[in-house]
């Protein structure tokens, strides 16, 4: 009878230990959805193929975390709002601020950021000093992004649209004074919407909030969470980091 106990507890701590491994297998195996903008050279599409600086970060780092993906190019406030509802949703270049801070598991710096106001160079009317000078002005800018929100804070009102090519239309053509956009990315602007930059002239820097992040949806499992980080942490001083950063002209991460 002693024995016929034993065994049956045994057996019960088997199938639970079973049981916890089938789900933490479940839960490993659902797979990431990944989610950026059109934003180069960070993310972007070449030849049907989604590419950038911060694309081939996050898929080295998958990669050595062994976890299985799929990635998706979206417009910003729509990618914003998948990663902010979503279970199992990694998104790339987000920004990190104080607002954002409960929403999102932070995994990671990926890149430092630079952000500038553009204007058209004929456009000598246009003298910016300082963040007063911003008042009389129009400025585009993406909507979702956090510039949006650190106009808003200034007591500005962005002209906002879907991605940063349509602000440089808008700036062509003279529906808004000023545009924002990276040092690194207002190439890759102008190159999509078949202008030349010689067009524009930087402005003024915007105030220095944070760089780009790796963050993942708050219904991302702890296990998937502490792989990612692990990989990055391996990643960060690796030869092949440097290898992409050159290859995109990125500043190493500090």
């Amino acid at each position: 009878m002693v024995f016929i106990n034993i065994l049956d507890k045994w057996l019960r701590r088997l199938a639970a230990a079973i049981a916890c491994g089938a789900v933490s297998g479940a839960l490993a195996a659902t797979p990431l959805t990944v989610v950026t903008e059109e934003f180069a050279p960070y993310s972007y599409v070449e030849r049907g193929e989604l590419s950038g600086y911060s694309t081939e970060v996050v898929r080295a780092v998958l990669a050595r975390a062994g976890l299985a993906y799929s990635m998706q190019i979206y417009p910003w406030a729509r990618a914003l709002q998948m990663a902010s509802t979503r279970p199992n949703v990694l998104i790339y270049s987000i920004v990190r601020t104080p607002q954002r801070e409960n929403q999102f598991h932070w995994i990671a710096p990926i890149a430092p950021r630079n952000v500038y106001l553009y204007k058209l160079a004929a456009r000598q009317d246009i003298q910016i000093h300082a963040l007063a000078d911003l008042k009389p002005y129009r400025i585009a800018a993406n909507r979702g992004d956090v510039v949006e929100e650190q106009l808003h804070q200034l007591g500005l009102t962005a002209d906002l649209s879907a991605k940063d090519v349509f602000s440089l239309q808008k700036l062509i053509v003279g529906r808004v004074d000023l545009m924002v956009a990276t040092e690194l990315s207002i190439e890759g602007v102008c190159q999509r919407a078949k202008v030349s930059c010689a067009l524009l002239e930087r402005s003024m820097q915007m105030p220095e909030i944070s760089g780009y992040y790796v963050a993942a949806s708050l219904g991302t499992p702890a296990a998937t969470l502490q792989r990612l980080r692990q990989a990055f942490a391996q990643l960060h001083n690796s030869d092949a980091m440097r290898h992409i950063a050159d290859k995109y002209g990125v500043p190493p991460l500090k």
